[in-house]
């Protein structure tokens, strides 16, 4: 296949998009073959980081302007000016390149499932375990309609699909505080799993006031609509499951590290009673954005239910007090024990729910090491592993 210099994952991936294509710079001489996509490459430093249709000024300009609530008030403000301008003066985008020739691709399909002709953004995010192509999806008049993930590895192929059904069982309950994505479809493209849900849309200016205060109206609804009841934590299900991950780790050290330290929290807090519920599994500050005393939350691949309530709060305290910082073991435990601030007794309620909430990411962790991609997540499940022993042993 042939690839403009700049190729990266994004170009690659945009190009497989629609099979047998290529993609090739703006204005390289006609072959015959029809243009199927049209794109401004959008660059952090000399990395591509999203391509941009340019077909329509409108979805050019709401590309450009999507919001993270990881970003900063100074970034947001150059996001949202940079799409004003864009849709008023296209020409600016001046990196160009287009996807000749092919099959019908994904674009034609998305066109299908959602009854429309559509065009779309693709963003590939950074390199990670769980990274995968997501889409921005477009009508006609650059109207964003969705918002489309694809399976892009087997890892990423079983998130979309846990997503799908994660979105089928929250949605289908009523809410107060806590806003999901609508699922709009769960269909299939060349073999790859593509989730298709409605768009969230967060004010590029309201943030949550604190960020490393979890918003936990909207975290308690949420375990409180999956509640099962009260039960001892080694007769529960959710143990014997976490059990089950350890004793299949390929790793005989990481293995028997773990399976000693289920042990300890087994000895501290197995005979304890606890409430059960669901819980979001990533519900972080940026998987989230306020809209008035509701949530837009995103990002579901993580749901799990039949879990210890809380596990949500510490897992959004430790992300927003260590966004940014190296993996460290002493991150983790600082952030759980300002989360335990009100009581930090060994064997207490908070102590038992930091045990718990350990457990549980790094039965995931230790599940992502060895998959393809996995040298991005060795660091924190090591790290993680560290904070468990220490706060078991303590």
């Amino acid at each position: 296949m042939n690839r403009p210099a700049t190729s990266t994952d994004l170009l690659d991936a945009a190009a497989e998009l629609w099979p047998g294509a290529d993609l090739v710079p703006a204005g390289t001489v006609g072959d015959g073959r029809p243009v199927r996509a049209r794109y401004a490459v959008i660059s952090r430093g000399s990395s591509p980081i999203v391509l941009v249709p340019v077909e329509s000024s409108v979805a050019a300009g709401a590309s450009l302007r999507r919001i993270s609530t990881a970003s900063t008030w100074w970034d947001t403000t150059a996001r949202v000016a940079a799409g004003a301008m864009v849709r008023a003066v296209p020409g600016l985008l001046r990196h160009r390149v287009e996807v000749r020739g092919g099959a019908d691709g994904l674009a034609e399909h998305l066109s299908g499932v959602l009854g429309m002709p559509v065009s779309f953004s693709i963003t590939i995010g950074t390199a990670r375990v769980n990274r995968k192509p997501v889409l921005q999806v477009f009508d006609e008049q650059g109207r964003c309609q969705a918002f489309v993930k694809v399976g892009w590895s087997g890892n990423t192929c079983a998130d979309v699909t846990a997503e799908g059904r994660a979105l089928a069982a929250v949605t289908a309950r009523p809410y107060r505080y806590v806003v999901p994505p609508a699922l709009l479809a769960r269909t299939s493209w060349q073999g790859r799993p593509v989730l298709v849900v409605s768009p969230l849309e967060p004010s590029p200016w309201r943030r949550h006031r604190n960020t490393w205060t979890p918003p936990s109206a909207a975290m308690d609804e949420l375990a409180e609509r999956f509640a099962s009841p009260d039960s001892e934590l080694t007769a529960a299900d959710w143990w014997h499951r976490q059990w089950r991950a350890t004793g299949i780790l390929p790793d005989p050290v990481s293995r028997s590290r773990f399976g000693r330290a289920l042990e300890r929290v087994a000895a501290i807090a197995g005979h304890r009673e606890l409430h059960w519920g669901a819980w979001h599994g990533d519900w972080t500050p940026w998987n989230m954005a306020p809209a008035g005393d509701r949530v837009l939350l995103w990002d579901w691949e993580r749901f799990e239910t039949g879990v210890p309530r809380g596990l949500d709060a510490l897992h959004y305290v430790v992300n927003a007090l260590n966004s940014g910082a190296p993996a460290s073991a002493e991150g983790v435990l600082r952030a759980l024990a300002l989360a335990s601030y009100r009581d930090r007794s060994l064997g207490g309620a908070p102590h038992v729910q930091s045990l718990l909430y350990l457990v549980a990411i790094l039965t995931r962790y230790l599940r992502l090491v060895d998959v393809p991609g996995g040298e991005h997540i060795s660091s924190r499940a090591m790290q993680t592993l560290v904070a468990l022993e220490h706060l078991a042993d303590v």
